[in-house]
């Protein structure tokens, strides 16, 4: 092989390696996170992508613009780091989950403190959003619940306003006591 084709095949596999990285998995998972809003909860309890499948649902069908999915992650830690992260917006957590990110302690120590904020009780779980959600969006989400949960699979679920071991969003409370919010937009 001549000097010349040597470089150039030695060129062509350093492009291609340049190249590469950019196809990789995570950015179509960024594109489709996006595009949808992702209800993220562990699989490690039974029934608990059940019920985030009826939330996304719910949300689903009052705002079809959001593509509410359900996901699940293998363990309460990953959900809350997917949230403190910003790689996804809302989560199923078990309540002593949820109050231990919050403090900062347990099995989420290493991370610090957590800023989770209630948007509904759904069974014995706790529907959350980081505190820093858009006010109209903890409003939207908790209305689209309400609505659902009157004909869909939420309806054998306690109170959505239920007490919670954290506090409630501020956009939440605003919907449970009969608050408007500004523009719904998801």
């Amino acid at each position: 092989m001549t000097t010349d084709r040597r470089l150039l095949t030695l060129a062509l596999v350093g492009v291609a390696a340049a190249l590469l990285p950019g196809h990789s998995p995570y950015r179509q998972w960024y594109a489709y996170r996006a595009k949808h809003l992702v209800v993220v909860t562990d699989e490690a309890r039974p029934g608990a992508f059940a019920v985030a499948t009826a939330i996304a649902s719910a949300i689903a069908a009052r705002w079809p613009e959001t593509k509410a999915v359900p996901a699940a992650a293998r363990t309460p830690v990953e959900v809350v780091k997917l949230l403190s992260t910003g790689q996804l917006q809302v989560g199923l957590l078990p309540p002593a989950e949820a109050l231990e990110a919050l403090e900062g302690r347990g099995r989420f120590a290493d991370d610090g403190k957590v800023p989770l904020r209630a948007v509904a009780v759904v069974g014995g779980d706790l529907l959350v959003v980081l505190e820093s959600c858009a006010r109209e969006r903890a409003h939207a989400i908790a209305r689209a619940l309400v609505e659902f949960r009157e004909k869909g699979p939420l309806a054998e679920k306690r109170s959505l306003r239920g007490p919670a071991s954290i506090p409630f969003h501020p956009g939440a409370l605003d919907y449970y006591e009969g608050r408007t919010a500004r523009p719904e937009r998801l």
